[in-house]
């Protein structure tokens, strides 16, 4: 047993071109140091994936990570972290998904799975405790993904429960913004499932028996109490995400005028009453649907159009298929949720995908033969199923779509970038910074790309909190930074950020402290998330990251908001990175981690390399990959 609670002390190494299992220890110190999850993935994907490596090819590697508190009691703890470099930013990436297959990889004796090489032919693993098993997956190839996770769990049934991450077509077909499922959930953003199908790999099942243990275990119940306590008393989680889950952010994003609209052309939608939860709710929403061990519930299984069902929409795919589509219809945005869910698709990068080509249409710089025959005009959602099928299966114009935003528009030989909405090459979540200016921060200098959270969430701080005005610049660096560090930390638990609401890293410390072992309090969680954080960036600066990468599409910087509560606002990016980078520590001139800085966080060895780096250099491979375009 490991020597700390909360960790089973070893990682399962899979190399799929040898067909060679190793099981190794975890080095206590780089649990101590990255706790888990989302920190830990950095650390090991900056130790074993270089800026060489392409992201499709067999050297690259895919981490499925736990966290110390994932297969506890700990509420809101059911998720896994996967960990790569993004095929479709070219950068690092990880990307989180709830359900239970994080809880049975810790039962079956792991902290996290390592995939390495490429299978000669389709294939998915088994783990259990007693080993790896290389199966033929000749028989799922070309399954969607709910055929396929059913189609697994029917095979493996005599062997016990199994739990299941798969891809669909999309990942088999390498589009660049493939996710990764399980029990209909998605580590979506940045292609992951398109690395999984660059190795052959169509599923990992696992069936553990393991128990997991902590370290304390009458101090971790106690804690785990108040946790569940400090959320029932949390009126946002229990009066609105419980019921109507994070679409409920649909209302307020509305009221302050930054809910982006025909393709972030406005930040008024006319057709916004349709997609708000409390319009929708007793028109498509089935029942409510909890994570393992969250008493918020904040998941809807809804029907759709054609009698679709889908787990959501949450509130990006509702933005993405619905205002920034110009379409107010919420069944035809639970449809193409489903649709997505079932191809592979990431559903944000999809819709904006979509968004972007019928403006392109409204301009007259696309016709319908150069569609397929398809009118793809705003309003239309009625092509979504057409659309998102020609993506997954890479048919047609679908070809063409499939890799996102940005190479969309360089295939199509759009020369006009302004209007393209993507930070790095992966499109922007809906929250229009024009009107709320921290959020440019973490959406420019996002460590994913145009990620709306895994530079922090400010929303809720610069609209709802009462504390900061949101048309203001300054101190907005200070705010997402430590929003940054702090949701570092829930990634790494592996502790739900919603859930996070109720107490941020005070509770966090209560029940880390108990379940390693290690006496833990807000201040070394700061520190301890900053640390990761500077990881991920210094991995990105490896790979040619400078800032001016960190930047965002002209219409945000050059086209005031037309109207409504943020009329007339545009984005000020040199002065919010200036602000931005000062707090973190980073050069401003660059936006490169200081030697100091990172010396600070115990990363010597991470500043004596990018000590030798020209960071002179303003080229960068972070950004979207280009090899191969052709107009169109």
């Amino acid at each position: 047993m490991y020597a700390q609670g909360g960790y089973t002390g070893q990682l399962l190494r899979v190399n799929l071109t040898r067909r060679e299992t190793r099981i190794e220890a975890l080095d206590p110190r780089l649990a101590e140091m990255y706790l888990g999850g989302r920190g830990l993935g950095a650390r090991l994907l900056y130790d074993e994936v270089g800026p060489e490596v392409d992201p499709l090819s067999p050297e690259n590697k895919l981490f499925f990570l736990t966290g110390p508190l994932v297969g506890t009691l700990a509420p809101s703890s059911g998720r896994y972290c996967v960990t790569t470099k993004s095929p479709q930013t070219g950068m690092y990436l990880f990307s989180i998904c709830s359900g239970h297959l994080a809880a049975e990889l810790k039962m079956a004796g792991f902290d996290g799975l390592i995939v390495e090489g490429k299978a000669d032919q389709p294939i998915y693993l088994l783990v259990t405790n007693e080993g790896v098993r290389f199966a033929d997956a000749s028989h799922l190839w070309g399954m969607h993904t709910f055929q396929t996770e059913d189609a697994l769990r029917r095979e493996l049934a005599g062997r016990g429960d199994a739990k299941v991450a798969c891809i669909g077509p999309a990942g088999e077909r390498l589009c660049r913004s493939a996710c990764v499922l399980s029990e209909r959930r998605a580590a979506g953003r940045g292609g992951p499932g398109a690395v999984m199908g660059s190795k052959n790999l169509k599923a990992i099942a696992v069936i553990g028996r393991q128990d997991v243990t902590v370290h304390d275990l009458p101090d971790f119940l106690r804690n785990v109490s108040e946790a569940w306590r400090r959320i029932d008393d949390t009126p946002f989680l229990r009066q609105g995400l419980s019921r109507y889950g994070s679409a409920i952010s649909a209302g307020l994003v509305s009221e302050t005028g930054i809910l982006p609209t025909r393709n972030w052309q406005t930040g008024v939608f006319e057709g916004v009453q349709g997609l708000l939860p409390r319009t929708f709710r007793e028109q498509v929403v089935l029942k409510d649907v909890a994570c393992p061990s969250c008493p918020i519930a904040c998941s809807k299984i809804c029907r759709g159009a054609d009698s679709s069902i889908s787990e959501g929409p949450e509130y990006e795919t509702l933005y993405a298929f619905g205002s920034a589509c110009g379409n107010g219809d919420i069944e035809r945005v639970v449809q193409a949720d489903m649709l997505c869910d079932q191809w592979g698709i990431d559903t944000i990068s999809a819709g904006v995908t979509i968004a972007f080509v019928m403006e392109c249409v409204q301009r007259g710089l696309l016709d319908s033969k150069q569609l397929d025959g398809l009118s793809v005009e705003f309003g239309r959602a009625d092509v979504f199923p057409e659309l998102i099928r020609k993506m997954a299966l890479r048919e047609g114009i679908g070809d063409v779509l499939a890799d996102g935003v940005e190479l969309a528009r360089q295939r199509l030989g759009i020369g006009d970038d302004s209007f393209a909405m993507h930070a790095k090459g992966m499109e922007l979540g809906g929250y229009d910074p024009r009107g709320v200016k921290g959020q440019a921060l973490v959406f420019a200098a996002g460590p994913r790309g145009g990620c709306h959270h895994a530079n922090g969430y400010v929303i809720t701080a610069e609209i709802a909190s009462g504390k900061w005005d949101r048309f203001a610049v300054a101190g907005k660096g200070g705010l997402v930074k430590q929003a940054r560090d702090t949701r570092m930390i829930f990634d790494s638990a592996l502790y739900c950020a919603f859930a996070g609401i109720a107490g941020g890293l005070e509770v966090a410390a209560l029940l880390l402290s108990p379940a390693i072992g290690r006496q833990l309090d807000v201040a070394s969680l700061e520190r301890l998330g900053e640390r990761c954080s500077n990881v991920e960036r210094a991995y990105n600066v490896r790979q040619g990251l400078r800032r001016k990468e960190d930047a965002l599409p002209g219409r945000l910087l050059r086209e005031p908001m037309p109207e409504g509560p943020s009329q007339g606002q545009v984005v000020d990016l040199d002065a919010l990175l200036d602000d931005f980078y000062a707090a973190c520590g980073w050069d401003v001139a660059t936006g490169v981690p200081t030697k100091e800085r990172l010396e600070s966080l115990d990363l010597p060895d991470i500043a004596a390399d990018l000590a030798s780096l020209d960071l002179t250099s303003l080229g960068a491979n972070g950004t979207a990959q280009t090899q191969g375009i052709e107009e169109v």
